[in-house]
């Protein structure tokens, strides 16, 4: 009778096993160079068919930018490293206590230094679970906070899922809005956006159509909704300006009429403001005591072919707020020098949460003009509060 090694089977099936694990691992890397190739590739493409058309200034310059943003992708320059072992242990015994089994434990540094932590994770029994208590145990270990992004999975199922979450900046930044449309019209010509990206900074931006009504409402959401996408697709802000307003002046044929742009930049690790505007009514910020004035001078998106804006950077502040505001909130102010009568109302203002601010802003503009707005009206504050130890 012929004996039968169950030991060197198990040797066998272990060493089968990490075979397919490390081959699994050279295909995910064959395809993710394969992967980066093809996107660089694209980029070489784009830019040499932008060189081409250098004759034709539109269709070049989006060529081009479209060029850059590819080759920004390839050169990201990410590191990644595994978390320190004796953390690991205490993040996979408190998941544990939460019902939730984790591995798969990443470290991931991107080039602007932001750390993101990515995982694999699923319950350990056959329920549902909120992803927060991963998030609770993730801030429990490692003494800061992290959050996951908008788009990725809220709850925890029984199937191994990947998630990713990423370390809180130094300031939070608190956001309120308060809007009002001109007469009986429900549509506001007036569209915002505020979006946090994964880098670490919130843009929050105001497009003002011309006029009021469902016109002005419709230009300045394309407006809007092509800023956001741009955006979220990673282009930064000022390519994003010149491919919008490149594909408006495109579409300007069919009636479209000029849109101001007001876009405030704010890197919440460093407490840097970038104010960029094309035609929009000042930005101000508030400090204790002192209120500040950002002006522009530039013409609105879709007038000239190469856009034209104002960028100015500011430092920001623990309780530092950032009031954006479209012309209408101006336009209720009787006398000339209107931005510095709106600088000492805010300046009055004594209530620190920026919804609160927001509507009372609105309050004190249409109270100059008998509660009655001369145009679409919106305010957007931004409020930013360090979360350092003093």
């Amino acid at each position: 009778m012929k004996h039968h090694d169950k030991g060197a089977d198990i040797i066998c099936l272990t060493f089968w096993k990490k075979g397919v694990e490390y081959m699994k691992e050279d295909i995910n890397n064959y395809a993710l160079e394969y992967s980066f190739n093809k996107i660089e590739e694209t980029a070489k493409t784009f830019r040499r068919l932008g060189e081409t058309y250098y004759e034709s200034t539109g269709i070049s310059g989006q060529l081009l930018l479209v060029a850059d943003v590819l080759e920004e992708c390839v050169n990201v320059n990410l590191y990644s490293q595994n978390m320190d072992k004796d953390k690991a242990k205490e993040l996979v015994r408190k998941c544990l206590l939460a019902g939730i089994r984790i591995k798969n434990i990443t470290l991931v540094y991107g080039k602007n230094g932001i750390v993101q932590l990515a995982l694999s994770a699923k319950t350990i029994g056959k329920n549902c679970v909120s992803v927060k208590r991963i998030i609770n145990a993730l801030n429990d270990v490692l003494g800061q906070e992290y959050y996951m992004p908008g788009s990725g999975e809220s709850v925890v199922t029984e199937e191994f899922h990947h998630y990713l979450f990423i370390r809180e900046a130094r300031f939070k930044l608190l956001t309120g809005v308060a809007r009002r449309g001109k007469g009986t019209s429900r549509f506001n010509g007036d569209n915002f956006l505020i979006s946090r990206l994964e880098c670490g900074k919130t843009t929050a931006a105001i497009a003002d159509g011309m006029g009021s009504g469902k016109k002005a409402f419709s230009e300045s959401r394309i407006v809007i909704e092509l800023m956001e996408n741009c955006i979220e697709a990673g282009f930064k802000e000022k390519a994003a300006l010149d491919l919008v307003n490149a594909a408006y002046i495109s579409g300007s044929g069919k009636g479209l009429n000029p849109v101001t742009m007001d876009m405030s930049v704010i890197d919440c690790d460093a407490g840097m403001l970038s104010c960029i505007k094309m035609g929009a009514a000042a930005t101000f910020i508030k400090r204790e005591n002192m209120c500040e004035i950002i002006k522009s001078t530039t013409l609105p998106i879709g007038v000239l072919e190469k856009v034209d804006f104002d960028c100015v950077s500011k430092k920001l502040y623990d309780g530092d707020y950032v009031v954006m505001i479209s012309d209408g909130i101006l336009d209720n102010i009787p006398g000339v020098d209107k931005e510095e009568t709106m600088a000492n109302l805010i300046n009055d203002i004594t209530v620190k949460k920026p919804a609160a601010m927001a509507e009372e802003i609105m309050r004190k503009s249409l109270k100059y003009n008998g509660d009655k707005p001369s145009d679409d009206m919106t305010v957007l504050v931004l409020g930013l509060f360090d979360t350092y130890d003093k």
